[in-house]
């Protein structure tokens, strides 16, 4: 809807235009009429309307200076001037002003004010869409990628009205004319970010490689690459043919394999379905490759595979791969991080032996994490879980695993225990051990007194105190011993009884270990 304005001193003029307005059936709203200079200026301030209808020849200020005020507030103004006589030196400033008609009232009939309007109201519209253009074409800059995204969700929702769907795409640059696609998508090995890079660069590099993939496919008009998560880039090939020749797809993904090793140093491998479809079935396609994502978890490592179904998994596990997971315990127990590599390596190979679903794999891989964070007191980055469940190959699942594994294991192995923790926990222990003196106190025993995991608080204590917890439990019980047997008419028996052993044999047994003496002859000193 178009608004006006009349401004004209003589009334019965006004209410003639305002009349011939009302007959003229086009989309208009006279929002404001005035008959003097003050009364039009106030009223354009408050209604600022599209098309100012203006007698020329208003007393004061005439009504080319009124117009020139008019554009001073709203630049874009439409304007028809009414005058009452043809002045060569008005109309000459009429057309300074950009008027769209200068109009004799003698001689104004309905079809001349429908022309002169219809003429303004298409100017308006016409810069209407130019600035829609404009604005959507900003907004497409600086959003353009979260634009893109929202393109996707859009194609993906099955109650979405498609033509519509697809004239969004088109004014995103994004015009499939051709009958089918073929579907495909690019994926950053989370494997090769976290070499070089953090968790939390992953989205950055993302759009990095989606900036790639649109570039190289400016010159590949029918491929379009859209941002899909946080690691994939999905590819969309608008072709006319159902059964073309996938080559130059390969071809580009190459490219942008390329390019992501060359400037960003991270591996982009391609996947892509077996044939193109019809473009409208978008969604069913998308959730097959979905689908047929892990079919190719266990291959090699090729920078493009076509995904098909051509696996047979089986959803568990017929045997429990427990001798893997305990090389992890060797790895804190005998300090050595070689048994890492090797459980998660096992783990690989049995899983494929067995034909294991990929999911199957992630989560026992996330299990030995959570299992090794517990040990060793310590905590799993949250980013590694959710690109751990996103690897498509066995060797980036292995590879995110073996690094979050080392990353616990040095925060054992290389974390210093100050003196003052140690004075601490070895009070603690002593205390806990003084109360207990009478009981036979192991380590899991002592673990759960202090809220640690038992293997943890072993490997640990060993480090607090140079040796293992059995062996500092016997000194220090054998130390009591040894003051116990000073005592004049004390028995070897009720020495080993006070103290928790079980019988007298035992308990001598472990006083000469760690004495050098029996209690018999330590009696007779």
């Amino acid at each position: 809807m178009m608004t006006v304005m009349l401004i004209d001193d003589d009334v019965p003029m006004l209410d003639y235009v305002k009349h011939l307005l009302g007959c003229l059936d086009l989309k208009l709203e006279v929002v404001a009429e005035a008959s003097g200079s003050e009364q039009a200026l106030e009223q354009f301030h408050d209604s600022l309307p599209d098309l100012a209808i203006v007698d020329i020849g208003l007393p004061g200020m005439d009504g080319l200076e009124l117009a020139e005020a008019f554009r001073i507030m709203k630049p874009e103004v439409r304007l028809i001037f009414l005058t009452c006589y043809e002045d060569f030196h008005y109309s000459k400033r009429a057309i300074g002003l950009e008027a769209d008609d200068y109009l004799i009232k003698d001689e104004l009939t309905p079809e001349q004010l429908r022309d002169s309007v219809s003429k303004a109201m298409e100017r308006i519209r016409r810069r209407r869409e130019l600035l829609e253009r404009y604005s959507f074409q900003q907004a497409i800059e600086r959003n353009r990628e979260v634009l893109k995204q929202n393109f996707l969700k859009q194609l993906l929702s099955e109650g979405g009205e498609w033509d519509n769907i697809l004239l969004f795409g088109e004014r995103l640059g994004i015009s499939w004319k051709l009958p089918y696609l073929r579907h495909g998508f690019l994926h950053i090995d989370a494997a090769s970010v976290v070499g070089r890079y953090r968790y939390k660069d992953m989205p950055l590099l993302h759009f990095a490689v989606g900036n790639i993939a649109a570039e190289l496919s400016s010159g590949q008009a029918t491929i379009t690459p859209l941002m899909d998560g946080e690691a994939d880039i999905y590819l969309l090939w608008n072709t006319n043919d159902r059964n073309v020749p996938d080559d130059e797809l390969i071809r580009y993904m190459m490219s942008v394999r390329e390019k992501a090793e060359q400037y960003l140093k991270v591996s982009v491998r391609g996947f892509y379905a077996a044939e193109a479809v019809p473009v409208r079935q978008f969604v069913e396609t998308y959730k097959q490759l979905a689908e047929y994502r892990d079919h190719s978890f266990y291959g090699p490592a090729l920078p493009a595979v076509m995904l098909k179904p051509d696996r047979t998994f089986l959803p568990a596990a017929e045997s429990k791969p427990e001798k893997e997971k305990a090389m992890l315990s060797l790895a804190l127990e005998e300090d050595n991080a070689a048994w890492i590599d090797l459980a998660v390596s096992k783990l690989l190979q049995h899983a494929e032996a067995e034909h294991w679903t990929p999911r199957l794999l992630k989560e026992t891989y996330a299990d030995c994490v959570r299992r090794m964070a517990s040990e060793t007191n310590g905590t799993a980055e949250e980013a590694f879980f959710v690109h751990l469940s996103r690897s498509l190959r066995a060797e980036e699942a292995a590879h995110l695993t073996k690094r979050e594994l080392w990353n616990l294991w040095r925060h054992q192995a290389l974390t210093p225990i100050s003196d003052l923790e140690k004075d601490i926990r070895l009070q603690a222990i002593d205390d806990f051990l003084r109360e207990h003196v009478d009981r036979t106190i192991t380590s899991v025993d002592m673990a759960e007194h202090l809220h640690l995991n038992p293997s943890y608080f072993s490997r640990y204590f060993k480090r607090l105190a140079g040796m293992k917890f059995t062996d500092y439990v016997n000194s220090y019980k054998i130390s009591i011993a040894i003051s116990m047997l000073r005592r004049e008419n004390e028995t070897v028996e009720n020495v080993a009884y006070t103290l928790g052993f079980s019988d007298r044999a035992y308990f001598s047994k472990v006083f000469k270990k760690y004495s050098g003496k029996s209690p018999s002859e330590f009696k007779n000193v």
